[in-house]
């Protein structure tokens, strides 16, 4: 009877902290996306970019075991030689096959003298449990550029996402 008691205590705990980690993997893993900026982009006119992506269950395989997604961390980063300051704001969406589009970050008056990488402001009131747990995520950035750039910049975000495991009554 006790070897059973321990047996059920070791296997309840296994189960628990299977949807722990998942959540933690979860939680520390980010979503990276990357987009171009051609040279000769025009200025002070609003563009956007889109890049596809893999969706939480593809990344990880666990999006059963995690509910309320949502954005924890948002960065944006450009390839050297070049600077943040080139764009006036920029926003960050996120969509499942180019519907559901959410507003996950943003940045606006960005500085000139900022530097290759940029923390955005978060929009974290939206759960993204219906664009994250789908077979494909698709990013599009919305910019404003202050000038031109006369070289091709490659522009990179990273979100990182927080999530509660999913536990069985």
């Amino acid at each position: 009877m006790k070897n059973l008691f321990l047996s059920a205590v070791v296997a309840t705990a296994t189960l628990a902290s299977c949807s722990t980690v998942s959540s933690i993997l979860q939680n520390t893993f980010p979503y990276n996306a990357t987009v171009l900026v051609t040279s000769g982009s025009p200025a002070n006119t609003t563009l956007s970019a889109v890049s596809t992506a893999q969706s939480i269950n593809q990344i990880t395989g666990a999006g059963a075991n995690v509910k309320d997604i949502r954005v924890s961390n948002a960065t944006m980063s450009v390839s050297s030689g070049a600077s943040m300051g080139i764009f006036k704001s920029v926003k960050v969406y996120l969509s499942n096959n180019s519907s559901n589009e959410v507003l996950v970050a943003s940045r606006e008056n960005i500085p000139d003298n900022v530097g290759t990488s940029l923390a955005l402001d978060l929009n974290s009131t939206s759960t993204l449990d219906h664009i994250m747990k789908t077979g494909s995520v698709q990013q599009r950035i919305v910019y404003v550029l202050k000038q031109s750039p006369t070289t091709d910049v490659t522009v990179r975000t990273s979100i990182g996402f927080s999530s509660v495991p999913v536990t069985n009554p």
